[in-house]
């Protein structure tokens, strides 16, 4: 006999896990199938862990630049074993606490890879033998996973991906990363400050190449004056190994290079984890990608069958997914609101930190809006002169006519924190005038997003509009 669910979930990551315990709350008799470990890839390799490092990394250049103030600290060093306990009771204690919570909530946790039976069963695999599974309503939430690049194969030791990565096994001496995305920068952003020698490749013309490009070239120019040593609009064409080495045919725009390195971190890109879940069985559609096609209440083309997260694509952000996984739940249940949010904010984790919600001044632009700008840099706000933080600014870009902000993007320390009052604003048809009401607490770095509001009407107060 199968086991019998209202809900299935497919996938324990920040998606699968909230959509689980939102279900919970509304009564709805839930299992999770979870294939490796409960939270997902955020959670186990990605979020949660690469932060815990930079977070490490952002302590010690801080110190070394505190020499300016009067600290004095020489040879800063890192406890490469000691990092690695921070990171990895971090994720014990974060996954815990999921489970923990799944457990308390009355969701069953099957351990086993999932696969259709049909649009109402699946198979649950794990040591050889198969549970069957029943439920009148499925949510998909397996995520993706790094894309291959024929031209430069995996390994897992001098090839990697993020996931080998996050582990530190060792700092090679030098390191290439190919992909200038979030997770190729902040993975730099960690070897840097642990002493590996590292080249950034990127296909397209910039570092960050999504976000607004100010943005990017602010973020280029700091890690380039962190040590890195940067390619843009250039191409992996070949590689092979050398020893224990490896030897990297880059394509530049100063001709064909070769690179030596010790180590490879390919980061250039994400595909869903569909494989293996056979789909067709159910009769769910995919993209020419992979993703799972959903409508705004993250439907597949089978009513009973639901996506959300990384797998039903657009931007892929763990938060993203979480919102997602209630949406759909609260669908199952009834409400006709769905994931009908006006803007997701993002964040990458560099040092200076950067956020954003909204579109960039080119996507605007490309819309055929008419627009104004606001920008406040760090180096007129206090505590930015007073923390060393003068290489940070604040962009608004908002409608010219109706003044209704439709992008904010901050680059510097805590913009992932401060960005909350931008998404606020953005979610509820804020203007620029609005956002330069908002009291900013003085002295703070939030100042910088207040007058970058007023700066959009030419009313800042601490710079010259």
């Amino acid at each position: 006999m199968a086991d019998k669910y209202k809900l299935v979930i497919i996938g324990a990551g920040p998606g699968g896990y909230v959509a689980a315990i939102r279900a919970a709350q509304l009564g709805i008799k839930t299992a999770v199938i979870e294939k490796e470990y409960v939270g997902g890839v955020c959670l186990n390799w990605g979020c949660i862990p690469s932060k815990a490092l930079l977070y490490v990394s952002e302590l010690k250049r801080t110190i070394e630049a505190a020499g300016k103030i009067g600290i004095k600290a020489e040879n800063v060093g890192i406890d490469l074993e000691a990092l690695r306990k921070h990171k990895d009771e971090t994720v014990k204690r974060l996954t815990g606490g999921v489970r923990l919570l799944l457990d308390k909530a009355g969701v069953k946790v099957y351990d086993g890879a999932a696969s259709f039976v049909s649009a109402r069963e699946i198979d649950v695999a794990k040591d050889g033998t198969k549970t069957r599974v029943e439920a009148e309503y499925f949510i998909i939430a397996t995520g993706t996973n790094p894309i291959d690049l024929p031209m430069i194969k995996y390994d897992g030791k001098a090839v990697v991906g993020a996931r080998e990565a996050i582990n530190i096994p060792n700092i090679p001496p030098t390191m290439g990363v190919i992909g200038a995305g979030p997770i190729g920068v902040e993975m730099a952003t960690v070897y840097n400050t642990l002493g590996s020698k590292i080249t950034i490749i990127e296909l397209l013309d910039a570092v960050l190449p999504t976000l607004d490009l100010d943005i990017s070239k602010a973020s280029e120019r700091e890690l380039k004056k962190q040590g890195m040593t940067i390619f843009t609009s250039s191409k992996v064409v070949a590689s092979k190994k050398n020893g224990d080495k490896i030897d990297v045919e880059v394509e530049t725009p100063q001709g064909k290079k070769t690179f030596t390195f010790d180590k490879v971190l390919v980061a250039a890109g994400m595909k869903p984890n569909t494989a293996g879940l056979n789909l067709e069985k159910a009769g769910v559609k995919t993209d020419t990608k992979g993703f799972v096609i959903v409508d705004k209440r993250m439907r597949s083309n089978i009513a009973n069958i639901f996506a959300i997260g990384d797998v039903a694509g657009g931007l892929l952000l763990a938060h993203k997914a979480s919102h997602e996984g209630i949406a759909a739940v609260e669908a199952i249940a009834g409400s006709a609101e769905g994931a009908d949010w006006k803007a997701v904010p993002y964040a990458v984790f560099t040092d200076p930190e950067i956020a954003g919600i909204g579109l960039t001044e080119k996507e605007a632009q490309a819309n055929g809006k008419k627009i104004k700008v606001g920008k406040f840099p760090y180096r007129a706000v206090g505590k930015g002169i007073a923390t060393l933080a003068t290489e940070g600014f604040a962009k608004v870009i908002a409608d010219a006519e109706t003044d209704e902000i439709l992008g904010i993007h901050i680059f510097g320390p805590h913009s992932g924190d401060i960005i909350y009052a931008g998404t606020a604003l953005l979610e509820f048809d804020g203007t620029a005038e609005d956002l330069g009401h908002i009291m900013a607490i003085h002295p703070t770095l939030s100042e910088a997003l207040m007058e970058a509001g007023l700066n959009a009407n030419k009313r800042a107060i601490h710079i010259i509009n």
